[in-house]
């Protein structure tokens, strides 16, 4: 998958991100959207064998910030990924400073 049609994935999961910088959220930005809201972060894992680049993997890891450990918005994760044919691992953690649960899905795309 490309930037853009990750981008256009994400956009169907219907849940708030910065269309410009989706891989993190200003201080400012925090402060005024209320949860569910999320980032994404896209990693490229190029594959070369003889010099040659062979295959383009990117890890991609969608961070949901929600007020509970398990939100409403992860059906529609889920089915977007599903949808996509995409394996997908989840994960929480808790963010003292922000006061909320941070949902975290990883795939390959």
């Amino acid at each position: 998958m490309t930037r853009e049609e990750v981008k256009t994935m994400c956009r169907k999961m219907e849940i708030p991100f910065d269309e410009d910088h989706p891989d993190h959220i200003t201080e400012e930005k925090l402060q005024s959207l209320a949860p569910p809201f999320m980032e994404y972060f896209l990693v490229d894992h190029p594959i070369h064998a003889d010099g040659i680049r062979y295959l383009d993997i990117k890890d991609l890891t969608i961070r949901v910030y929600s007020d509970t450990e398990v939100s409403e918005a992860e059906e529609k994760i889920q089915d977007v990924l599903e949808s996509e044919e995409l394996r997908w691992s989840r994960s929480s953690e808790y963010i003292e400073e922000l006061l909320l649960w941070a949902i975290i899905y990883k795939t390959e795309v």
